[in-house]
C-alpha cells in the first residue's frame, strides 16, 4: 500500500497580478527555469482541499523567482 504524501515544499512566487502564488517545482527545465504548480486551497483532515480558480495551474518561470521555501502540510 502506498502512503499518502503529507506535506509538500512550496515557495512564494509573484502572481503577475499584484500578489503571490504558493507553489512546489514539479520539474527542473535547466537553464535556471523550472516548472511550478500552484498550490490553492487548504489542508484538511481528509486531505489537500482545492479551490479550483487557480490549483494545480502550472507555469514556467526562473528559480531565482522562488522564495520564503517551506514545508506545506497537505493533511490537518
Amino acid at each position: 500500500m502506498r502512503q499518502q504524501q503529507e506535506s509538500v515544499l512550496v515557495f512564494d512566487t509573484p502572481s503577475g497580478m499584484g500578489g503571490s502564488f504558493t507553489v512546489s517545482i514539479v520539474k527542473e527545465l535547466g537553464d535556471n527555469w523550472v516548472t511550478v504548480r500552484v498550490w490553492y486551497g487548504r489542508a484538511t483532515a481528509n486531505g489537500w482541499e482545492s479551490w479550483n480558480e487557480w490549483d494545480g495551474y502550472t507555469f514556467a518561470t526562473t528559480a531565482d523567482k522562488l522564495i520564503n521555501p517551506r514545508p506545506m502540510k497537505l493533511f490537518k
